[in-house]
């Protein structure tokens, strides 16, 4: 029976139902088995109508004899390790071990069809991330459909930042935060540092009816990644998808980590004497000109008037500390090459692809730092343990000042330090041929 003649027929039920009250009862029970029938009749037709149900160049049989992940990365990890680290930007011994944290997650159980298995959802997801190409290429190359690689790597994307996000993301305790602090005096030379700030747009297709909530200072559509990193390049916080339109001041303002620093909810260590000093020093994040001066932030001196060579010195070391952030985002975009063009996806699937590619950062870092100390160890290569003076741990009495004299007495002692107590022989040379 015809599906559109089926509909006829229920609509003529309908018209009568109304004129004839009486026999409401008896004409409803038709009407819902006629719609029974004309959904049932409709499905039927619209499987006659579709021409296949799989192309033939994505099939199983193809995947696997022409698909780029049974021939070509199997071919890379057998016989070009460079090669394969250029593919997916990984080891294949850190892939594997990847795989065996986020494979769980992405693994799909066999009902009708065989799955596509986990370990080609993990190799087609870290290509998006390191190539930036469509999803359209990329079905070509791993014989997967493209409506079936939309669901795949937002899914992966998000298993990713699940099962690494605890592994590889700093767990907020003292200990951890004068590990960085001590990173970064010894390696940057600025102490009570657990952290360099800064904001990066990542730069995205406009979303549908955003008008311009997306479109940046830059001419572009964007989300904001605000981070945190150590003197390490590794990120310690992030906040990822507010609207490109927003400032980096802006952005760390509506993100709550002004309040988590006030309230000392990621428990932070109490402020600290430093060497040959009687002056109390917090810990402090460093930013730049964008984020507001606080009792838990540095920022430079004002350029706009004239600096004396004091302040210029603080400008200097700051600088010096904070390019450490943007070191992270440079390894961060050269490592995944998606930032490194618009990002042709819906909104929701940039941020897991943001959220995964903070992780993967982290990830790798880790275990190439593992490997470098195992390979000191093997070579009988004693580290050196930076130990930071603890006498005087006390929180500072800000009584009886203002909150604005506060801050700028504590960025006064630092430059005092910088100049008078721990100078770097070559910072006057920089900053008399810098303009700090």
């Amino acid at each position: 029976m015809d599906p559109n003649l089926m509909l006829m027929i229920i609509i003529k039920y309908l018209i009568r139902s109304r004129n004839e009250p009486m026999r409401y009862a008896e004409i409803r029970k038709k009407v819902i088995s006629m719609f029974y029938l004309y959904l049932r009749y409709k499905k039927l037709q619209d499987k006659k109508d579709r021409a296949m149900w799989v192309r033939p160049i994505f099939m199983q049989r193809r995947r696997l004899l022409q698909g780029a992940s049974d021939n070509l990365v199997v071919e890379m990890r057998l016989t070009d390790p460079e090669k394969y680290f250029n593919y997916f930007r990984m080891s294949p011994t850190i892939f594997n071990e990847l795989l065996n944290i986020v494979g769980p997650l992405i693994e799909k159980q066999h009902v009708v069809r065989k799955p596509i298995p986990a370990r080609t959802r993990l190799e087609v997801t870290l290509r998006w991330l390191a190539s930036g190409d469509s999803m359209t290429s990329l079905s070509y190359a791993f014989r997967i459909a493209q409506c079936t690689l939309s669901q795949i790597i937002p899914e992966t994307c998000q298993a990713i930042w699940i099962s690494l996000q605890e592994k590889v993301m700093i767990d907020p305790t003292e200990e951890n935060w004068n590990t960085i602090a001590r990173d970064f005096e010894a390696i940057c030379q600025f102490p009570n540092c657990i952290g360099a700030i800064d904001g990066k747009h990542v730069i995205i297709q406009a979303p549908p009816c955003s008008g311009s909530c997306y479109y940046n200072y830059k001419g572009n559509h964007s989300i904001n990644l605000l981070a945190v990193s150590d003197a390490k390049n590794r990120f310690v916080i992030v906040d990822i998808g507010a609207e490109g339109r927003q400032s980096d001041g802006g952005v760390f303002e509506n993100s709550g980590l002004p309040y988590i620093l006030e309230t000392n909810a990621l428990h932070i260590p109490l402020p600290r004497r430093l060497n040959d000093t009687d002056l109390e020093f917090p810990y402090v994040l460093l930013g730049d000109e964008a984020f507001p001066l606080s009792t838990y932030m540095m920022r430079p001196y004002p350029r706009s008037g004239r600096l004396n060579i004091s302040r210029k010195i603080f400008n200097y070391r700051l600088s010096r500390a904070r390019r450490t952030v943007e070191c992270a985002f440079g390894i961060l975009v050269a490592r995944w090459r998606i930032y490194r063009q618009p990002i042709i996806a819906n909104t929701s699937t940039v941020v897991k692809a943001v959220q995964a590619t903070i992780v993967l950062h982290n990830f790798i870092i880790n275990k190439e730092m593992e490997v470098e100390l195992a390979e000191r160890r093997y070579s009988n290569i004693q580290e050196h343990d930076f130990l930071a003076t603890s006498n005087g741990l006390r929180r500072a009495s800000y009584t009886n000042s203002s909150q604005r004299s506060i801050t700028m007495k504590i960025r006064d002692n630092f430059t005092y330090y910088f100049e008078h107590v721990n100078p770097l022989s070559w910072q006057l040379d920089k900053v008399l041929n810098n303009d700090f």
